[in-house]
């Protein structure tokens, strides 16, 4: 090829050619793809961009099938409220043509619900808080004050807990010093509410006299409500509780002292003879008495007494010296030696050594005096030599109180010393306070297993109880002193026979009171046609459980849950692709049980019972536009973010398509002008060589 020679005219055609060509091959290529950008190589910024903008518009695109479907759901759920309304306006009607016949109520009383009334007003009762004499209307609970009660509606036969205490209270009442009635009745009908047995059968209310009320939704001859206190309650909510029924208790005679001495008495050691009114002296190590005193700490100190020892000041005793002057020098000595003991003289003619400690009882040894033998040792009341040793032991110990429990199980016993534990580590001490006293009581009481409590009256004395009541207070329940040398009054006395019981008597601390309601109409004839509304306003109570049950799209239903989490029922509606925007849509339960619609249990024979269904489908079609008209207001914003969605997702597709896509007719006119321009290339190209073919032809 290098070795060709072109022309220029012929080398100038064929690149144009070329040129042509290429560009033909573009336009052409855009032609077939519709687009002037198919890669980043063609517009990098518009490419990349139409990209995202393609991109976003596909998220949205995904997101449309979820915004539809939480439309079709939300109109699912407004189509099941239309349907139940129209079921709830029937069995209105079902009711009210039940009110109107009264084919058979010519004679007798209509049948009531069974309601039980409080004997005494809530404030009224004996556990109601009351300032100046004045009750205040509330009750306290803050220092376990209890109420609880079983709840039955077939006589006891069967029942159900209601516990009303601190923990229960706590959740409606922020000052349990001073809890309402209507506190307690809004405890009782949430666990009443929360009860399978109770639930829709029972409600609790405040009267206008602060009564409080517990009434059934059944009537008739069979209605009934009862209430039994627990054997652990303290507080009288109004219904009465068994008061012949007491724990045994013993109650002390006397008052328990503000403080009690648990000191004892001292420690003592007394010479066996007396002490001369003077005794001869000499020097040391010739005439004189030694002797060692051990305190009930085992500290030792030696005494000496000769001519030279010093009585008092700087006077020595001399030889012959008086009793006083001893006594003085025997003192000195021991105070000298910080001995726990001291010396003085008793006796019947107080001539007689007696040796005594500091602290009464402080100490858990025994004090003695040793004689020290020594030549021509005069007698001081101890004999002359060691082999009279006179050691003894201290007095009486520590004052205590001891006495013993017999719960009617076992019998413990309770003391109460200088080193009884009032807490988990402080002792009594030798001046023990009331409070700490009945502290260390109750703490033998815990840590012993003991059944029985220990309290202190109003006016002091000190009561010990047993914890259970009534018909189960054990008559062996019995509090007995235990005699001791110092034996500490704690109220009861200080012997053995000294004993205060009291034995619980009746039955257990609670009481039952049943309530019944009326015979039916008529001296109990039954309307049948009331009968037979009864049935079918029960059937149609229950064709709205099962339309609410029905009323569900794709799976999620906005009327029905089967528990009581808002959560298992609930839409979330997302807007965009970040998910940043979005629409939560709260179930609800509107079945029959939502709505309030109870049970015809008392056939309609009594018009309190329509009226009471009257009343609750009132309420159940006030719930059922308010909750129409919420869903209405979701479905505006779900509807309106669908259409949105849409038109944006279309102005996104026309903003891509804008950066890339080709203007065929442009392109159409580019194609056939390129033809146009490569044929007359062609034919420019077959004029340049024109010159070439006659040189050719002369060669020929």
């Amino acid at each position: 090829m290098s070795g060709i020679t072109l022309t220029a005219a012929t080398r100038q055609n064929l690149l144009s050619l070329q040129g042509t060509a290429d560009l033909l091959t573009t336009t052409q290529n855009r032609l077939s793809t519709g687009k002037k950008v198919n890669s980043a190589l063609d517009d990098p910024t518009s490419f990349f961009t139409s990209q995202a903008l393609s991109g976003r518009s596909g998220d949205l695109g995904q997101l449309l099938n979820g915004i539809s479907n939480g439309v079709q759901t939300i109109q699912a759920a407004n189509q099941g409220i239309t349907s139940i309304q129209k079921l709830v306006d029937s069995a209105k009607s079902t009711a009210n043509q039940a009110l109107a016949d009264k084919s058979t109520s010519s004679g007798g009383s209509a049948a009531t619900v069974a309601t039980l009334t409080a004997g005494t007003s809530y404030q009224g009762t004996s556990t109601a808080n009351k300032a100046g004499g004045v009750a205040t209307g509330t009750q306290d609970f803050s220092t376990g004050g209890d109420a609880s009660f079983d709840l039955s509606l077939d006589g006891g036969t069967t029942s159900a807990h209601i516990q009303l205490d601190k923990s229960t209270l706590g959740n409606v009442s922020s000052d349990l010093t001073n809890v309402k009635a209507q506190d307690v009745v809004t405890v009782i009908n949430n666990q009443i509410s929360n009860n399978t047995s109770l639930k829709g059968k029972l409600t609790a209310s405040v009267g206008a006299d602060g009564r409080i009320n517990l009434a059934t939704t059944a009537s008739g001859a069979n209605s009934k409500v009862g209430v039994k206190y627990s054997a652990g309650s303290t507080n009288d909510i109004g219904f009465g509780k068994d008061t012949s029924a007491v724990a045994a208790h013993a109650t002390a005679g006397a008052a328990l002292a503000a403080t009690l001495d648990l000191t004892g008495t001292a420690r003592t050691v007394t010479a066996g003879a007396a002490l001369g009114a003077t005794t001869t002296l000499g020097a040391a190590g010739t005439l004189d008495a030694s002797f060692k005193v051990t305190d009930e700490n085992g500290k030792e100190t030696t005494v000496t007494i000769n001519k030279d020892t010093i009585s008092a000041g700087s006077t020595a005793l001399g030889t012959s010296a008086a009793r006083a002057d001893v006594l003085l020098a025997i003192q000195k000595q021991l105070s000298e030696g910080n001995s726990a003991v001291t010396a003085s003289l008793g006796g019947a003619n107080s001539d007689t050594l007696v040796f005594s400690s500091t602290a009464k009882g402080s100490g858990s040894g025994a004090i003695k005096v040793d004689n020290i033998a020594s030549n021509g040792a005069p007698n001081l009341g101890f004999g002359t030599a060691a082999a009279l040793d006179t050691g003894t032991k201290g007095g009486a110990l520590d004052a205590a109180a001891s006495f013993t429990i017999n719960d009617g199980t076992t019998t413990k016993t309770i003391k109460i010393t200088a080193d009884t534990l009032y807490d988990g580590t402080n002792k009594l001490g030798l001046s023990a306070s009331k409070d700490n006293v009945l502290a260390a009581i109750k703490k033998q009481i815990s840590d012993q297993g003991i059944a029985a409590t220990a309290t202190l009256t109003s006016a002091g004395k000190l009561e010990i109880g047993s914890t259970n009541f009534g018909a189960d207070s054990p008559a062996g329940f019995l509090v007995t002193n235990v005699a001791s040398v110092n034996s500490v009054n704690l109220g009861f006395g200080t012997t053995a026979a000294a004993q205060a019981t009291t034995v619980g008597s009746g039955t257990a601390a609670t009481s039952y009171t049943a309530s019944i309601g009326s015979d039916a109409v008529n001296g109990g004839a039954v309307n049948t046609t009331r009968q037979s509304l009864a049935k079918q306003f029960n059937d149609l109570r229950e064709q709205i459980t099962q339309l609410a049950k029905d009323a569900s799209y794709n799976g999620i239903n906005l009327l029905y849950r089967s528990g009581t989490d808002p959560a298992e029922n609930s839409l979330k509606v997302t807007f965009n692709e970040t998910g940043s925007s979005s629409l939560s849509i709260a179930g609800t339960k509107i079945d029959a049980d939502g709505l309030g619609l109870n049970s015809v249990t008392g056939d309609f024979q009594s018009d309190d019972e329509i009226n009471k269904a009257l009343t609750s489908i009132t309420s159940a079609t006030s719930q059922l536009r308010a909750q129409a008209s919420t869903f209405g207001s979701n479905l505006s914003v779900v509807q309106n973010r669908q259409d949105f969605s849409k038109n944006l997702i279309n102005i996104l597709d026309t903003g891509s398509a804008n950066l890339t896509n080709a203007d065929l007719n442009e392109e159409a006119a580019n194609s056939q002008a390129l033809s146009t321009r490569q044929s007359i290339g062609i034919s420019a190209l077959s004029l340049a060589n024109t010159a070439q073919q006659g040189i050719l032809q002369l060669l020929r």
